[in-house]
């Protein structure tokens, strides 16, 4: 029988919010330990590890082909419309290859601010590129789905659902 995955060293974020809590575990696709951040009055201390254990990680191959892509992308306008000193091998790889390329340290969960009974969550994957180490990157996903793969923008739950969601 699998374990259920359980947040490490879990603690409210700020004295001033009682309800921004974060907490620390593995996230496969980087194979490194991240800060996992949500407010507890949308999301659950439950609803956040069985978010990460059942769909971040446990992403289907084509959702990670889609990230690869989209970073892949990014780097290659990126690397093609400025002359900085890139690390030897970024600019020939391709596919999966590009996520050494790229860290992930924080991951943002958020609920549908529209809908708080969806069940669908959606998250922000922060870290860095070697390609644009200035601005940070954003992996924006609304469950399995690959919303964007950009600089950080910092828009939280308003980079994952439009108006258009509201029902």
């Amino acid at each position: 029988m699998t374990e259920r995955f359980h947040l490490e060293r879990v603690g409210v974020e700020e004295p001033s919010d009682e309800n921004r809590v974060s907490g620390y575990g593995m996230l496969e696709l980087f194979q490194s330990e991240v800060e996992y951040r949500f407010n507890t009055e949308d999301i659950s201390l439950e609803e956040a590890e069985w978010h990460i254990h059942d769909v971040l990680n446990r992403l289907p191959d084509d959702t990670v082909n889609d990230i690869c892509n989209r970073a892949y992308e990014w780097k290659t306008e990126k690397m093609s419309s400025d002359t900085a000193d890139y690390p030897a091998g970024l600019a020939e790889v391709e596919g999966r290859g590009i996520l050494t390329f790229m860290a992930v340290g924080e991951v943002e969960l958020y609920r549908n601010p529209a809908d708080p009974k969806d069940k669908i969550l959606g998250a922000i994957l922060g870290g860095s590129t070697d390609w644009d180490t200035e601005n940070g990157m954003g992996i924006v996903m609304l469950g399995h789905q690959v919303l964007e793969v950009r600089e950080y923008l910092g828009y939280g739950e308003f980079a994952i659902w439009t108006e258009s969601d509201e029902k």
